[in-house]
């Protein structure tokens, strides 16, 4: 038998003899009573498989789910509850009104019929929803019109936002609408926005869905639809409805350690690292159409001197890019860490004139559900719980590791240059 093995053995029989591990020791002192030695020796192989399993599949779990979220309420003083940003949406995306103040205007110039200028300003439904038109329908509309600031004219075609809203009260005090909504364009349309400040308690809003403003385009519907960024923060008001809309408040808090970990990791941004998912999506989609189109989309938020302004010229490009493209292939985009969500819920209180309705908005309660995301375990936790798994299984600890180490090299070296040479 070679120096080495003979030296193996001896090491092993001085660790299970002098070991410090409770049980171990009797493998050695119970050598001749054989059967008590094979069952002491299956209790600890199995203590020893047990173990490994446990401490591998808490590895595992924390490679895997580095985070956990913990979900309570938080109580906010009213007064530190503030609205979000809300947009106020006409069904019509042209008013008829406007529609045929600017087609009166394009009749003294060229000389075309009424309806004919009218059948063209529909078209410009295509700056929003690329599928509303048709290739073969808009060729010729942009020398046709020779419109410089294609923005601006949507803006005046669509209803303005005085003729939506007629009446305001911030918590039943008369408020200037005016001072409240501002219109703006989004890539879905143009609506009426509540702009983000210091607005807390109650809004009353009295609206006006007249059929002045109603003009017949895929997709129109009477009435309104309201919003606020979520992805569950949509309602839709129908003409002539008294409605309560219950605001629903959910926070999003990371713990900041997180920040020890990677952004692909924890899934989420601080914000000194990236900004908010939806306008993240907002900006890939953007991309997606300067790489095929080779232009800005409406409502041409992204500045750039090499391309220029998506027309209807391009809708061919628009409706492949509307077609092909999804959130999927933005994995870059993901949401913050801390931030907040709303939801709209809402009740119908009653009815007014067929074209009036009456918006009332309120917090749902004073709490708002808090989701408080966490490391799972910080290094020492981690440490503890493996150790206890290992102290219960096979009292196994710290100096138990050493004395391993010190019988599997110093006293394996030692037997070994004792061994005399064959």
């Amino acid at each position: 038998m070679s120096r080495i093995v003979t030296a193996f053995n001896k090491t092993v029989v001085e660790y299970f003899r002098k070991t410090s591990l409770n049980g171990f020791g009797l493998l050695y002192f119970i050598r001749k009573r054989r059967i008590q030695r094979i069952f002491w020796f299956l209790f600890i192989s199995f203590g020893i498989l047990f173990a490994s399993y446990a401490v591998f599949s808490m590895i595992l779990e924390f490679l895997s789910y580095s985070t956990i979220a913990d979900l309570s309420e938080l109580k906010v003083l009213e007064d530190e509850t503030h609205f979000p940003e809300l947009k106020i949406c006409s069904g019509y995306k042209f008013s008829h009104k406007n529609m045929l103040a600017s087609a009166h205007d394009l009749v003294n110039s060229p000389k075309k019929s009424l309806d004919f200028w009218l059948q063209k300003l529909a078209l410009l439904s295509g700056y929003f929803d690329p599928f509303s038109v048709k290739e073969e329908d808009v060729d010729d509309i942009n020398f046709l019109l020779d419109i410089k600031n294609i923005s601006s004219f949507l803006l005046g075609l669509t209803p303005a936002c005085e003729s939506l809203i007629l009446r305001c009260k911030v918590n039943n005090i008369p408020a200037n609408c005016s001072k409240l909504f501002t219109l703006k364009a989004y890539n879905d349309g143009i609506c009426c926005a509540l702009g983000r400040g210091n607005l807390t308690g109650e809004l009353t809003l009295f609206m006006d869905s007249s059929h002045i403003d109603e003009y017949p385009l895929n997709g129109n519907f009477p009435g309104f639809s309201l919003h606020v960024p979520s992805w569950q923060g949509r309602v839709s008001i129908n003409p002539g409805e008294i409605a309560a809309v219950e605001i629903e408040v959910m926070e999003l808090q990371g713990n900041s350690q997180l920040n020890e970990y990677a952004i692909e990791k924890r899934a989420c941004y601080f914000s000194q690292e990236g900004e908010s998912r939806e306008k993240c999506l907002h900006e890939c989609r953007i991309k997606a159409t300067l790489i095929n189109c080779q232009c800005v989309p409406y409502p041409f938020e992204f500045r750039t001197q090499k391309f220029g302004h998506c027309t209807l010229e391009n809708i061919t490009c628009l409706q492949l890019v509307e077609r092909n493209w999804s959130p999927a292939q933005c994995p870059q985009c993901l949401p913050l860490c801390n931030q907040l969500f709303y939801r709209l819920h809402k009740q119908i209180l009653g009815h007014l004139h067929p074209w009036r309705s009456e918006l009332n908005f309120k917090f749902k309660t004073p709490h708002r559900q808090l989701y408080k995301t966490n490391i799972l375990y910080h290094w020492y936790q981690m440490l503890s719980n493996v150790g206890g798994v290992l102290g219960i299984c096979i009292g196994c600890s710290f100096i138990s590791g050493f004395e391993l180490i010190y019988f599997l090299v110093f006293r394996l070296w030692s037997n070994y240059l004792r061994q005399p040479e064959t």
